[in-house]
């Protein structure tokens, strides 16, 4: 008990100087409810429409995976700072410009994985993460909500 009476006022400061750095956890474009639940069209520029979600499509959506591909996050980031959408505006052009490439796969769904960005106060812990693109061809594509 009488060492807790030493503590002087400096070793009190630095450590409530500390804590928010050491304790403080953030996460940024989790793959929340509301993300989840995302899905835009983007056309394909021969009539046909790529629908992209955040969100695996479910069993009643009848898909088969036709691809996986992924990107650093940290990069598409960068590359998108400029874009309205950031890094997921990135991932999104990646994913049609892919679909392009390939008319006859017969891909019309593209689910996109932000993984959780976390950080210890102000480090960023997950700069080399990845974000992954998978292409579907969907029976019933997932649409958008209305």
């Amino acid at each position: 008990m009488q060492s807790l009476l030493n503590i002087t006022p400096k070793c009190v400061f630095a450590a409530l100087m500390l804590a928010p750095l050491l304790s403080a956890c953030s996460y940024t474009m989790n793959q929340n409810a509301f993300i989840d639940r995302v899905v835009q069209p983007a056309p394909l520029g021969d009539g046909k429409v790529l629908m992209v979600g955040y969100k695996l499509p479910g069993a009643d959506t009848q898909c088969q995976l036709i691809d996986e591909t992924s990107r650093n996050w940290a990069e598409a980031q960068t590359v998108g700072e400029l874009k309205m959408g950031g890094g997921r505006q990135v991932l999104q052009e990646d994913a049609v410009a892919s679909v392009k490439q390939r008319p006859d796969a017969g891909i019309n769904y593209v689910a996109l994985t932000i993984h959780n960005q976390a950080g210890l106060g102000v480090i960023d812990l997950s700069v080399a993460s990845e974000a992954k693109t998978s292409y579907f061809r969907c029976a019933n594509p997932p649409q958008p909500r209305s």
